[in-house]
C-alpha cells in the first residue's frame, strides 16, 4: 500500500485481510492486529475499499459488533452486504437501524434470509414502501395475515406491494379480494381516460369482472374460516352485494352463498344453513327475503339448494367439481334469461373447468 496507495490496491488489501481474519487460523496477537487493520480500512475515504471489506465480512461471526453497526450506517454499497447477511446483529440492532437509515438500507434488512415477526412488524410500521415490498416477497420472513393486512392498510395503492402479495403462497382470500378490487378500479380509470367510456358503464363492467375473478380465485374448497373473513371484509368495503352472492351460487359455490347469507342476515353460519336447507323451503324464503335478494332469482336458488341435498361436500374436490358441473349446466339450461351473454360465457367456462377437474380426479 505504501508502494501503490491507489484505491484499487487498498480495496484488494482490505479483501485479503478480511479473508485471513475469517479463517480463524490467527494467533491472538495476529487477530488483534487484523482487527486494527480492518477498523482502519473501514474509515477509508474510498467507498470501494469499505465495500470490499463489507463483502468479505458479511457472513463473519467474528466481526466486532461495534464495527458492524458503524458500517451498517455507511453508504448503501457498504452497508447492504452486512445488513442483509451479517449474523452479528440482533433483532433489536436491526430495528434500531431501520429507523435511522435510507429506504435502500431498509430493503437490505427486509431481504435477510430469516426475518422474525418482531422485525417484520417493525419494517411494516417504519420502513418505506420499497422495503415492505421486499419483505412481502421474502419467503424467509415471518409474514402472516396480520402483517399482510397492516402492509395493505399502510400502502393501499402500491402496485409493487400488490404484485408481491399476489405471488405469496399463503395469501388469505380476503386480501386477494382487495387486490382484485384495486386492479379493477385502476383498469376502469384507464379505460375511461383512453376510450371515453361513460363512468357508470365502466363501473358496472369492472364490478362484474372483479366479481367473476373473485369467485374464480376463491371459490370451491375454501375453508369456512377463510370464507368468513372474506365475506366480513367484502361487506365492510361495500362489495358484498346481492348479485355477487347469486353469481356465486349460479357458479356452484354453495359454501360462499351460505356464508354470505349468514353475514347479510346477521346470524350464525349454522343457523343460516338450517334455514337455507329447510326441507319445507320456508326457511330459505325467510332468509332470502331478510337479505333483500332479487325475487326474480329465487326459483334458481331453490333449484340449486334442492340439487345440493344429494351431495356430500366433505368427500373432496371431485364431489365439489361434480356439483359445480351440474349446477352450471342447470342454470345455463333452465335460467338463461337471468344472465347476460358475458355471464353465460363465464358460467360455461366454469362448467368446462369443473368437467376437467372431474376427469383429472378420475
Amino acid at each position: 500500500m505504501l508502494a501503490d496507495p491507489s484505491p484499487a490496491t487498498r480495496a484488494d488489501t482490505a479483501a485479503k485481510v478480511a479473508q485471513a481474519y475469517k479463517k480463524r487460523a490467527l494467533t491472538a496477537a495476529e487477530r488483534e492486529l487484523a482487527q486494527a487493520i480492518i477498523a482502519a480500512l473501514a474509515r477509508d475515504v474510498e467507498a470501494s475499499v469499505r465495500q470490499a471489506l463489507a463483502e468479505q465480512l458479511r457472513d463473519s461471526n467474528e466481526l466486532p459488533r461495534s464495527l458492524a453497526l458503524r458500517m451498517a450506517r455507511d453508504v448503501v454499497a457498504v452497508a447492504a452486504p452486512l445488513l442483509q447477511h451479517s449474523p452479528v446483529f440482533s433483532d433489536a440492532d436491526l430495528i434500531d437501524l431501520l429507523q435511522a437509515v435510507s429506504p435502500q438500507h431498509q430493503s437490505a434488512i427486509a431481504g435477510r434470509a430469516s426475518v422474525s415477526v418482531d422485525l417484520a412488524d417493525a419494517l411494516i410500521a417504519h420502513a418505506a414502501e420499497p422495503a415492505v415490498v421486499v419483505l412481502m416477497g421474502n419467503r424467509g420472513a415471518s409474514v402472516g395475515p396480520l402483517q399482510m393486512g397492516r402492509a395493505l392498510d399502510r400502502f393501499p395503492d402500491s402496485r409493487g406491494l400488490g404484485d408481491a402479495l399476489a405471488r405469496h403462497p399463503n395469501l388469505p382470500p380476503k386480501f386477494a379480494a382487495r387486490l382484485i378490487a384495486q386492479v379493477s378500479d385502476t383498469l376502469r380509470e384507464a379505460l375511461i381516460a383512453r376510450y371515453h367510456i361513460p363512468p357508470a358503464m365502466a363501473a358496472d363492467t369492472m364490478m362484474q369482472l372483479r366479481e367473476r375473478t373473485l369467485l374464480g380465485l376463491l371459490g370451491d374448497g375454501a375453508l369456512p374460516p377463510a370464507l368468513a373473513d372474506l365475506v366480513v371484509d367484502l361487506q365492510k368495503r361495500g362489495q358484498l352485494n346481492g348479485m355477487l352472492v347469486l353469481r356465486a351460487l349460479a357458479g356452484g359455490d354453495l359454501a360462499f352463498f351460505e356464508q354470505a347469507l349468514a353475514q347479510l342476515a346477521g346470524i350464525s353460519l349454522g343457523n343460516a344453513r338450517l334455514l337455507i336447507h329447510d326441507p319445507g323451503r320456508r326457511g330459505l324464503a325467510a332468509i332470502y327475503q331478510r337479505c333483500r335478494l332479487p325475487q326474480d332469482y329465487f326459483r334458481m336458488v331453490e333449484a340449486v339448494v334442492d340439487l345440493a341435498r344429494g351431495f356430500d361436500f366433505l368427500r373432496g374436490a371431485s364431489e365439489r367439481a361434480e356439483f359445480v358441473e351440474m349446477v352450471t349446466a342447470m342454470v345455463l339450461a333452465d335460467f338463461t334469461a337471468l344472465w347476460d351473454p358475458q355471464e353465460q360465457r363465464w358460467l360455461t367456462r366454469r362448467r368446462s373447468r369443473a368437467q376437467a377437474a372431474q376427469r383429472m380426479a378420475a
